[in-house]
């Protein structure tokens, strides 16, 4: 049972994560009176949710199994494995797995703050047409995409507290499109804020604060 309490955490954050964002998708909606872009409004866009959203129901589904099911109680289902931990966990992982909890725990309420200091520039996706204001204070000053730092970090977290293989493979998909989402949000924003994303580019970091980039 003590196993799967780490699981338990990563999985309530997350799911706490995304009913958030549900919840601030309607209520943005009725305020600005258009979609936030859940739907974002050009093609690369539209596609990589296609992928985007399976992926993080998948991984929440991965996270509530590892949670609900005893460890190594169905190791001789071959399949499951792809859902479950099928072995003893060890004691490197019964240790780290404490930081990974708290910091996992932590970084899910942090996101409120940054989700915050968006106010009605906050969205989940392009619309070439529209003209967001630039966001540079609060956490913003110090890194150009905290949320997106910080869901990757929460996501490492959830892979050592729930290690299966079906959430490693969602979490690594979510990392990689928040690397694309990330660098495609800022060509957007470049060329609506020309000159000034490009100083506030120079100064702040795009995960971390530039002082830990060498």
């Amino acid at each position: 049972m003590v196993e799967r309490i780490p699981a338990l955490i990563a999985a309530v954050c997350l799911t706490i994560y995304w009913a958030t964002v549900i919840v601030k998708l309607i209520r943005l909606a009725r305020k600005i009176r258009k979609d936030p872009n859940a739907i974002p409004r050009e093609t690369v866009g539209k596609l990589m949710r296609v992928l985007w959203y399976p992926c993080i129901l998948a991984l929440l589904a991965g996270l509530w199994m590892a949670a609900a099911v005893e460890h190594g109680h169905w190791q001789h289902q071959l399949l499951l494995r792809w859902l479950i931990p099928t072995a003893p966990t060890p004691l490197w992982w019964r240790i780290i797995v404490i930081p990974a909890s708290v910091i996992c725990t932590a970084f899910t309420i942090f996101t409120f703050v940054c989700w915050r200091k968006m106010g009605r520039s906050w969205r989940i996706g392009i619309d070439p047409k529209e003209t967001l204001a630039m966001v540079v204070t609060g956490p913003y000053k110090y890194v150009r995409h905290p949320i997106y730092a910080l869901r990757m970090a929460i996501n490492a977290c959830a892979v050592l507290m729930a290690p299966t293989l079906l959430v490693l493979l969602t979490a690594g998909i979510d990392f990689l499109l928040l690397q694309i989402e990330a660098r495609r949000e800022e060509t957007y924003m470049a060329s609506k804020h020309p000159e000034d994303y490009a100083n506030y580019k120079k100064s702040v970091g795009r995960f971390v604060p530039r002082v830990f980039v060498v």
